[in-house]
This record gives C-alpha cells, sequence and structure tokens, in this order.
C-alpha cells in the first residue's frame, strides 16, 4: 500500500488522457440500473460525447432524457493497488446531437482521430446516434486510499473523513 500520492491535478488529467471508454450507468423506464462501457470524445468545454448503437440498452436510456453517472476508472494492470484504483465519477444531462449537424459532424471527426477507421463503417450504420454528456457537479475523484476530492467549480477539494456530527445527521 504505499502507493506514491499523486497530486489530484494530474490523476485527473491523467484520467482523461488515458481511458478511451468511459462506464456508462443508467436507468430503463422502471428505473432498473444497467452498466456498460461506451468510448468516448471529450471537448474542450469537458463533456463527454459517445455514439452508441440503438440496438444497445443505454442508448434507449440516453434518449429518454434522464440523468446518467459516468465513471473514468484507471486500467487494472496499471493500478498497483486494486481497491485503490484512480476513477472519476460524475452525474451528467444528456442531450442527442443530431449526426448530420455541424457540430455533430465536427465530433464523429474526434471520433475518427481517436478511433480510426471504423467510425466511417459506424456512420454509415442507421441506428448509431450521438450524445452529449455534460457533468452536473464536478464529480468525485478518487488517487488512492485516503485521497479523494470533491470538484467544486474548477476546485478540486480534498474530502476528510466524516465527523462525528456527520454520523448523528443521517
Amino acid at each position: 500500500m504505499n502507493e506514491r500520492a499523486e497530486d489530484p491535478q494530474d490523476a485527473l488529467d491523467a484520467l482523461h488522457a488515458q481511458c478511451r471508454s468511459l462506464i456508462l450507468a443508467t436507468l430503463d423506464e422502471n428505473g432498473c440500473p444497467h452498466a456498460s462501457p461506451a468510448p468516448f470524445v471529450r471537448d474542450a468545454g469537458g463533456d463527454y460525447h459517445v455514439f452508441v448503437s440503438g440496438l444497445a440498452a443505454h442508448t434507449r436510456h440516453l434518449a429518454s432524457g434522464r440523468p446518467v453517472s459516468v465513471l473514468l476508472v484507471r486500467d487494472e494492470a496499471d493500478s498497483p493497488q486494486i481497491f485503490a484504483r484512480a476513477r472519476l465519477s460524475q452525474v451528467c444531462e444528456v442531450t442527442e446531437t443530431e449526426v448530420h449537424a455541424p457540430a455533430g459532424s465536427a465530433l464523429l471527426a474526434a471520433f475518427a482521430e481517436r478511433f480510426g477507421n471504423v467510425i466511417e463503417v459506424l456512420r454509415s450504420l442507421p441506428d448509431f446516434r450521438l450524445f452529449r454528456l455534460h457533468p452536473l457537479d464536478g464529480g468525485r475523484l478518487v488517487t488512492g486510499f485516503g485521497r479523494a476530492y470533491d470538484l467544486v467549480g474548477g476546485e478540486i477539494r480534498p474530502v476528510g473523513p466524516p465527523s462525528a456530527g456527520d454520523a448523528a445527521q443521517d
């Protein structure tokens, strides 16, 4: 457990740079949770964009407009301690981007740059849809044991252990 304490901003930047997919946590129409991976691109404003098949359950859930949770997590092979994997979770609002609109074309160009020629194949399939996931809050970043941070208004704030007063309020 002698994992080196990493600067939280460096850890956050590394997650964004190294992760090529995120884990989506969506809800179906009955409120049942569904977790699934989706490749993503991230824009300059910090929004995630996913290009997903209409055959996937998560696409129906995204199209409903209900908020989703996303998780970026360091690869197990690159994590010295599996219980303390670096990760970022955020709740996001969902909007669909028209694939044939200028914004959609620009995003699909970014997908092609990041993922290669497969995007041209996927783009030709009629069921693929493009969604923007806009973080509603900054999220929670964990970089190791005892190293959790809330992202609030562009700041990275350490999260401490609950105080005795916090337990009484639960």
